[in-house]
Order: C-alpha cells, then structure tokens, then sequence
C-alpha cells in the first residue's frame, strides 16, 4: 500500500470538527456516569471515549481509496473489513495476517458469527456478523449500547475486563457488522491462544452468544534497551519495545519528583527515513508515590509498524506538566481569589448570591494572556467548576484531596454564562438538591486548574536513540 498515499488522501478530507467534538463530549459525559475507584474502570471509560470518536468517524463514512481498492482483492473479508474495520487489522488484512473464521452461535432467533480473528503485539481483534429477524438499527437506544451491542470477556467480572475499542453495527447484505479491539494488559499470553468472547445483547435483544474465538499471535521481536533521557528531577528509561507486524509497543520507566505527580512525560518515536509511528494507546501499569518522587511504569502501544529498512529510532521525550483542582471555602468575604498551586492561573471571585435552591458565582478567570488559551478551552474550564459541602471535603493519608472519594458530592453548574470576553467574566449557576434550606458558607469551591495548564507548553527532554540493527 502507497502510505504516502494515503497521507495525501487524509490531508484532502473536510473533517467536521463539531461532529467529532460533540462525539467526545458525549463520550465524557457517558464516562462521568461511573464513580468507581476501580482502576480498570477508569481505563475502561478512557476508551468509551476514544471508541465515540471511532465510531463517528465510520459511521461517517471515513473509507480511503486506497484501502478500499486493496480489500477489494479479499472478498470475503474485505467487504467487512471495507465496512467496519479498525486500522490495525486493515494492515493485516492487507498483509495476509487475519485468519478467516465462522464460528456461530445462536439466541434468542439471532445468529452471531465470529468471521475473523488477528492477535498482534498485545492486540486481539475479531470481527463478526449478525443475523436474524431481529436485528434492526431501529432498536430502542434506552435498551442497548450506542454500538448496538453488549460484551464481556472470562465470567463478566469488572476485574476480568480488557481494555477495548469497537465500532457500531453496520447494516449489509448480508447481515449487521461489526469489528472489536482488546488490548490484552500483560503480554503473557501464549502463542496459540483462545479468546473467550461471550456477547449479551444484541440492538437491544438480551441473549447469550459465546465463543472460545482461537487466535494465532503473529510472531515479534523484542529489543531490549536500558537507554535514559533526564531533565533536573524527571527521567525516562527504556526498558523494551515489542516490534510486532502493524503494532509497537514501548515498555517504559518514568520518574517525576513529588510536587509532579499529575505530570506525564510524553513521546514521539520516528525511524531514520522519516516515518512517524502513530501513537495510539499510553497506559500507566503502575505507579508507586514515595517520600520524593513518583515512579510509574509506562506501557505504550502505537499503531504502526517499524519499517524493514529503519536502521535505529529517535524517541522524543518532553515533560507536560499537569495541576490539580484547588478547594476554597465559600465562608469568606468577597471578593477573594482561588489560585493555582504550580502555574499562575487564578479566578477572582467578585461575589455569590442565593436564590432559593440555586447559587450564582460571579468570576473573572485571571492570568491568561488573550489569545493564548482558546474560547472552547476556557468554556470548559468554567463549565466544571463545582461546589461541595465543606463537609464532603476528603483526603487521603498524605493529606491531598481524595478527588474521587468527593467525585459523587460535588455539584456541577447547571449553567457557566460567559458575560465578558475581553474580562473572562462568567457566571457559573448550582443548583443545591436535596437541600430546601442552606448556607452558602458551608459550601467550598473545586477550580479544576489541570484544564488550563493542560495548555502549557511541554519540556523537551533530551532525545533517545534506539539501535534496530
């Protein structure tokens, strides 16, 4: 396949930013539906989000020529693949890599049938097709997934879940299609594997469909390196990278000092002929907080192959540096400032007013240059400033806030009004439930700071080279 190509085509397409904006706004509302502690929840909302953003950009209608010409030489497989397939299994399917299945169940008068499988690097991939009088896109949203269906991986456990992304169900002639990504999260798995996928529901009809779905992993080569790239308190040390067909995968160190919890130290690989891999999927495995800094182990899985010909990789490390939400109690007079721990940002609050149930903030966003911080960006900000009863103010043994503990008592504005663009002067509205009768002194405002430092220029570490020969 001409990659360059490809880019050519990419770079014609109008892409409807609103529509992929709304999709990622819809995915984070569905996600902050869940207040879990769970980690694995967490991962799994990630990739809610990530999976809207997939499926808007399908159901769209995002085939490229190139592909579509390429699949058309497999059939049977590329009809599906040409409807619903996700990026990594187009370049094993064109590379001959997807093993062929037709394995079938049935519930409830609806066949499911499993038509395809790969296992690349820590990637598993199936595709299916359904049948049955039954299945209908007409299905009652209330009653389904917005994919059009339902899955759970070993018994349906949260703890058993892997890490996925999937595309919604497309109407053909020959059945409903659709396609599915794991990621499995220990690279343990052994060569011949079988995945055991049980669906239960299909457009909004509750079944059970299983499969033990068998996938050869494609063979990969594992490069070690101990190379480092430091900056004063933050480092990067490599560890291994998994070169698999359409797939790599960077196992990795990062060390941050302990005001730099919530950083995140970034990278970009390329190869020495200029080929950029696509960053895909990053991942904390583990991160252990002690007395001066913060170790995380890094696993990085990237949607591209490392070329035959690249003869070494330049790995770009660079620091972003991250803040945390600041609580401040509403018992003061006005007006007063809440301001950020590590970066200038404040807002100024001129004053609050109670009417009934509801409460009015009244608040400049301060420190930010014009221009420098874009009007959806500064929305957001606004649109997430919360309150919480004092009350509900929780910490952990180190004395931060326990974010996710207060996660279900905060109180999100019913409206963030900007009344002055030039100022940055808002109104942010609250809505108190539940409470007929209320003083706001006993309420504390959350300024989420990460919103705005997110938009901070990152640190450029020292680049590290890897040897592929």
């Amino acid at each position: 396949m001409n990659k360059e190509r490809i880019r050519e085509e990419l770079q014609e397409i109008e892409v409807p930013m609103t529509d992929i904006f709304t999709a990622i706004d819809k995915g984070i509302k569905r996600g902050r539906q869940y207040s879990g502690s769970k980690p694995k929840r967490k991962m799994k909302i990630c990739m809610s989000i990530l999976s809207s953003v997939v499926i808007f950009f399908l159901a769209a209608g995002f085939v490229f020529a190139p592909l579509s010409y390429a699949l058309s030489y497999i059939p049977l497989l590329g009809s599906i693949y040409d409807k619903v397939g996700l990026q990594i299994g187009y370049e094993l399917l064109e590379s001959d890599l997807v093993a062929q299945l037709d394995k079938t169940a049935s519930s409830n008068g609806i066949y499911i049938t499993i038509t395809s499988a790969y296992f690349d690097g820590n990637v598993i991939g199936v595709t299916f097709r359904a049948n049955g009088e039954k299945v209908s896109l007409d299905y009652d949203g209330n009653h389904a997934p917005e994919v059009g269906y339902g899955f759970h991986l070993f018994d349906g456990k949260e703890q058993s879940q892997w890490e996925s992304t999937m595309t919604q169900l497309t109407k053909t002639k020959d059945g409903y299609v659709a396609s599915i990504e794991f990621y499995d999260p220990d690279l343990y798995l052994t060569d011949d594997y079988t995945l055991p996928l049980t669906f239960n529901n299909i457009t909004g009809v509750k079944g059970i469909w299983k499969f033990d779905v068998p996938v050869e992993k494609i063979p990969s080569e594992i490069i070690r390196s101990e190379a480092k790239s430091k900056q004063n308190d933050y480092s990067l040390k490599m560890k291994s990278i998994v070169k698999g067909k359409a797939t790599t995968i960077f196992n990795y160190q990062t060390i941050f000092p302990l005001t730099g919890e919530n950083d995140e130290i970034r990278i970009s690989v390329s190869d020495n002929i200029g080929n950029r891999l696509a960053k895909f999927n990053p991942r904390v495995l583990q991160s252990k907080v002690g007395k001066k800094s913060v170790v995380k182990e890094n696993q990085e899985l990237f949607s591209s192959g490392i070329s035959e010909d690249a003869k070494y990789l330049i790995i770009q490390p660079e620091i972003v540096k991250g803040d945390k939400d600041v609580v401040k109690t509403l018992n003061q007079l006005t007006p007063f400032y809440v301001e950020s721990e590590r970066f200038e940002y404040a807002i100024k609050v001129n004053k609050m007013e109670r009417e009934g149930q509801t409460v009015i903030l009244d608040y400049n966003i301060k420190n930010v240059e014009k221009g420098s911080i874009r009007e959806d960006i500064l929305q957001n900000f606004a649109d997430f400033i919360m309150l919480i009863d004092s009350n509900r103010i929780q910490k952990d043994e180190r004395g931060e806030l326990d974010i996710e503990k207060m996660l279900k008592y905060k109180i999100r504005s019913d409206q963030a009004r900007l009344i002055n663009q030039n100022t940055l002067h808002y109104q942010s509205t609250f809505h108190v439930k539940d409470k007929q009768q209320f003083k706001i002194e006993d309420y504390s405002v959350v300024v989420p700071f990460g919103t705005l430092s997110a938009n901070e220029e990152p640190i450029q570490m020292d680049p590290i080279r890897i040897e592929l020969e």
